[in-house]
């Protein structure tokens, strides 16, 4: 049913940094740096809004006051430019009022400490991120207290590598598990998994993959989506100079999605600049880089 391990290794990862921060890029998923968007994109920039190419303090700078605005982080993704961190985000202002906190910048050790601290609190992960800072590895994640579906069972895992991450994957499917994130980064030249799983009272077919090629995805996402499939995640990680993706898909009901992988920051910024005024918003966004300075990015966008 899938490829990726549940149980196993890595415990959970804790946030860095601090709850909520945001990082620059432009209005209505457009990235930083651009003109002002026009009327159309500043409408529909009221419910979300994303961000790419922030540095560390960008990110805060735009966390603090997206969130002061009644924004909530829902996915954030942390790479590095010369070996200097940026990252990409997405905030919404239209879920519900539930506590929440998120922390990037976080070693290992910080992750899991902060996962230990907010899980006694009564939070639960719902999105963590890994990236590579030279040789270490280092977290985003954001937790919530939000029910989990079912009866309320999840999983999260870490500092897995692939054939770990298999191992957990396989043993979590039995147990009746749905991988909800899965991400990949480097760890000492190595590839790294840190994946959140949950179990859902029944649900749709779904697969999950790892350690693809660019092509392999590409060959998987015409694959399946032939076969009724729609992209639930994608993240994109580099390990030897290699661009490679994790990634899950499901037959759930979905409206119009668009989803792309390998764009240079030129790219991603026209695709924003096409499909938002169509009426999609960005839902997942993935960052990584290549050559040490060549952004790249993967994304998810659904129509509203």
């Amino acid at each position: 049913m899938v490829s990726l391990p549940l149980f196993s290794l890595g415990r959970a990862v804790a946030l860095l940094s601090t709850l909520t921060r945001v990082l620059p890029s432009a209005a209505a998923s457009i990235p930083p740096n651009t003109p002002n968007p026009a009327s159309l994109l500043q409408a529909r920039a009221i419910a979300w809004q994303a961000r790419s190419g922030m540095t560390t303090a960008q990110y805060q700078t735009t966390f603090d006051n997206f969130v002061s605005s009644g924004y909530r982080l829902t996915c954030v993704a942390g790479y590095t430019s010369n070996n200097d961190p940026r990252f990409a985000a997405i905030w919404d202002k239209s879920l519900p009022g539930v506590p929440w906190v998120s922390r990037s910048g976080m070693t290992s050790a910080q992750y899991q400490s902060n996962f230990d601290t907010y899980v006694s609190q009564g939070y639960r992960p719902k999105h963590v991120y890994g990236y590579a800072v030279g040789n270490a590895p280092y977290f985003a994640a954001i937790w919530d207290k939000s029910p989990a579906p079912g009866n309320g069972a999840w999983a999260a895992r870490h500092g897995l590598t692939s054939d770990q991450y298999q191992t957990v994957s396989n043993t979590f499917t039995s147990q009746g598990y749905t991988p909800v994130h899965v991400s990949g980064y480097a760890e000492n030249g190595q590839a790294r998994y840190a994946a959140l799983w949950e179990k859902p009272s029944g649900g749709y077919p779904w697969l999950s993959r790892h350690g693809l090629t660019s092509a392999q995805y590409q060959q998987a996402a015409s694959t399946w989506t032939a076969q009724g499939y729609r992209p639930v995640k994608v993240n994109g990680y580099v390990v030897g100079g290699v661009d490679y993706y994790t990634t899950i898909w499901d037959k759930a009901p979905s409206p119009p999605w668009v989803t792309r992988h390998g764009l240079t920051a030129g790219q991603y910024q026209a695709e924003y600049d096409r499909l938002v005024p169509q009426g999609y918003r960005a839902t997942v966004v993935s960052a990584y880089t290549l050559y040490g300075n060549q952004d790249r990015y993967a994304a998810i966008w659904v129509k509203e």
